[in-house]
């Protein structure tokens, strides 16, 4: 009982003990935080690689890709792994916008995309086609369900009118903004708040923009049809499958139907075409999409040869968002059936008589079960066993080096980089943190010197060594387990908290900002708790503790009580 008596009197009444338990908090703390964040940016990171394409991935080392693959595709839909696959055709060349007189370098690509959205996220990437109407019946899902069509219309013409009015609000407020002529840092406190101000308008002229969206979206429902709840609003408002067809209202940008490009396409969100606010969200202007494109590509003969360039006009439908800034900044998407003609893919009849077939560049695969990446990793074997049995069943094939990977060998090199760089800030935060048990070594050794006459006083009265030593050891359980428990909870609610932290503290107050959503993919900072890892970091900071405290716990069981007691 002496031992728990003498430790809570050591805690209390000793001022020092302060600076283990703050070593130990913010030490737990920091260690949370980044890593929390730093696996959430490693899990987004992933997801977002997973997304972009299949779970398997047939490729061809040849420019000009490969053939028969229509029938290796019917082949690998009996495998009992294979639940859906996609030709894709994947060539480089030049999207230039006459209307806009500029032009980009960009990777066209082929793809058939309600086939494409089996395997892989690109109808999800889509605006206007998914976004905007998911974001719709999100916004809307706050209506007093069940409800006609007619009656969620009147809703959302009452939230139009709600952002209409903030909206007008931030109008005049950016209307009474005169200019800084002056220096000095009541200047810059002023330049920043009128900073401040400008963006709050532009986020509440994006929100009256989403909440005009979604009373189209509403006014696009039967209005005698009865909604149930949300997710039948939902239901009513996302396509079935992705398209690129042009929608009638497409033809208003152009005086005739002449005029019109046939096909439409699908540009990436970062080529250019759009802004992007600090609070990462795009802003569209009205007059890019159904814009008229002209794609350019070369094509590629078998023999590694430069064709003559060929180029379609499109016009613009939809934009698309796979949060893979590399894709999303140099990708364009049309039809497949287009795209295999402009690259000379397409099937062929020769001189001789004979025909030589249609080709693509790579199939796309998405397996059951694909998040395990131990069935992945066996799919991919079985697939790969029946492209080579198919391959030597049709001549030309061989020739083409396929390859078939999964996802994650696909993009093995970029995750690998990211996943290092977590585990190295990891590491030299984990080294920075060792100053724990050097602050606790010091303090007890110190706390051990000044209570020397206190020991030799118990050992006297009968006290055992092992008792004198488990006092310390006791109290240097109680400072790590005390600045642990702050680490921990002060830690966890920063993380959950962080997006608030940044912009309404750093960035409003400060004017600091950390986390650019113009350069990161991610609109928001990650601030995913993973309880094993916390209870991991909290685990070792006690054992931390334990061993700062070990060995003035030694000196001190072993004081001679005689020298002890005379010690001034």
């Amino acid at each position: 009982m002496y031992k728990l008596f003498l430790c809570f009197r050591y805690l209390t009444r000793k001022g020092i003990v302060i600076f283990p338990v703050l070593a130990v908090w913010l030490c737990v703390s920091m260690l949370i935080v980044v890593y929390s964040i730093m696996t959430g940016f490693v899990d987004r990171v992933r997801d977002a690689g997973k997304e972009l394409m299949g779970d398997v991935v047939i490729q061809s080392t040849l420019a000009a890709g490969f053939p028969h693959y229509a029938g290796l595709q019917k082949t690998l839909s009996k495998l009992p792994c294979v639940a859906a696959s996609a030709p894709v055709i994947s060539t480089y060349g030049i999207m230039n916008l006459p209307e806009y007189q500029t032009s980009a370098e960009v990777e066209v690509l082929g793809i058939k995309p309600a086939m494409q959205s089996q395997v892989s996220s690109f109808g999800k990437s889509l605006f206007w086609q998914y976004r905007a109407p998911l974001d719709a019946a999100r916004d809307l899902r706050h209506a007093a369900f069940p409800l006609t069509g007619r009656e969620l219309v009147k809703y959302a013409r009452g939230q139009l009118n709600a952002a209409l009015v903030v909206y007008r609000q931030h109008e005049q407020e950016i209307r009474k903004l005169k200019p800084i002529t002056g220096t000095g840092w009541m200047a810059d406190i002023e330049r920043h708040w009128q900073v401040i101000a400008r963006e709050d308008y532009r986020q509440a002229e994006y929100h009256l923009n989403r909440v005009f969206r979604d009373l189209r979206f509403a006014q696009k429902l039967p209005p005698t049809g009865m909604i149930k709840n949300d997710a039948a609003l939902e239901r009513l408002l996302l396509p079935a499958a992705p398209t690129f067809t042009p929608p009638a209202k497409a033809l208003k940008q152009y005086p005739n139907k002449k005029a019109e490009p046939e096909n439409g396409c699908v540009v990436g969100i970062d080529i250019g075409l759009y802004t992007r606010d600090r609070f990462g969200h795009y802003h569209r202007p009205p007059g890019v999409r159904f814009s008229p494109v002209i794609l350019t590509v070369v094509p590629v003969t078998l023999s590694s040869t430069l064709a003559t360039p060929q180029s379609h006009r499109f016009q613009i439908v939809d934009d698309s968002r796979t949060k893979v800034f590399t894709v999303d900044r140099h990708t364009v998407y049309a039809p497949f059936s287009v795209v295999q003609k402009m690259a000379f893919m397409q099937q062929q009849d020769l001189l001789s008589g004979g025909v030589r077939p249609a080709r693509c560049s790579e199939i796309e695969i998405r397996v059951h079960n694909d998040r395990r990446q131990a069935a992945v990793d066996a799919a991919r074997n079985q697939i790969a066993a029946a492209v080579r049995r198919y391959a030597l069943q049709h001549p030309g094939m061989e020739s083409t080096g396929l390859t078939v990977m999964t996802w994650l060998q696909e993009q093995s090199q970029f995750i690998a980089a990211v996943d290092k760089e977590r585990d190295l800030i990891t590491f030299l935060l984990g080294l920075m943190s060792l100053v724990v048990i050097v602050v606790i070594f010091l303090i007890f050794f110190m706390i051990v010197r000044d209570k020397t006459r206190d020991i030799g006083i118990i050992k006297a009265i009968g006290g055992s060594e092992f008792g004198v030593g488990s006092i310390f050891v006791l109290y240097g359980l109680l400072i790590s387990s005390a600045g642990t428990l702050m680490g921990v909870v002060t830690g966890t609610l920063f993380v959950i908290h962080d997006n608030w932290i940044h912009d309404d503290i750093l960035w409003r107050i400060f004017g600091i900002t950390i986390w650019n959503r113009r350069v990161y993919i991610f609109s928001r900072i990650p601030n995913q708790i993973n309880p094993q890892t916390v209870a991991t970091i909290a685990v070792l900071a006690i054992v931390a503790g334990l061993l700062g405290a070990i060995i003035p716990a030694l000196i001190a069981a072993s004081r001679d009580p005689v020298h002890a007691l005379r010690y001034e």
